[in-house]
């Protein structure tokens, strides 16, 4: 049996399905004309962190700031439902004491019969630890897992990284 047609068959429809899609591609720097580096948009188009703070005093304290852009939420943690995916906090040079998220607002989405808690705007995550872990010249290391949606859809989840550096 000869599957060269059929695979010329596959490659053909994958071609008109891209060439079809391409319209819903986005570069992800300015690009000089004529170039074709293109990328999917996903949740790091639309969610980043704005800042990371540290705190030294009684307790020490990471602040991460994060800003979601206007029309886009992203899941509180802990998330309303067992298949959305929470903004979690993982800090990997130091295990923090714990993790305070803020205070969600209720979200009604297009896919869903009920409300759901998300994150709008700009929102801080506080990772808490013991006194003096924060000392100067600390650097924190790790990543903000979080899924950018509308009312619509949600967008590929992104692991954003902490800036190391103070």
């Amino acid at each position: 049996m000869n599957r060269t047609p059929f695979l010329g068959a596959v490659l053909s429809i994958v071609a008109i399905a891209f060439t079809a899609t391409a319209g819903n591609l986005a570069p992800s720097t300015p690009v000089p004309a004529g170039n074709q580096d293109r990328h999917f948009i996903d949740t790091a188009d639309h969610v980043r962190i704005a800042a990371v703070d540290y705190v030294t005093g009684y307790d020490d304290a990471l602040v991460v700031t994060v800003e979601i852009d206007p029309g886009f939420h992203v899941n509180a943690n802990p998330p309303s439902l067992p298949y959305l995916i929470p903004t979690t906090l993982h800090v990997t040079s130091q295990t923090p004491l714990r993790v305070v998220y803020p205070s969600p607002v209720s979200f009604k989405p297009k896919f869903a019969e009920q409300t759901i808690n998300v994150y709008e705007g700009s929102i801080q995550i506080v990772a808490e630890f013991p006194r003096g872990v924060l000392a100067a010249g600390t650097h924190m290391f790790g990543t903000l897992t979080v899924q950018a949606c509308t009312d619509e859809i949600c967008l590929p989840p992104a692991d954003l990284p902490l800036p190391g550096k103070r």
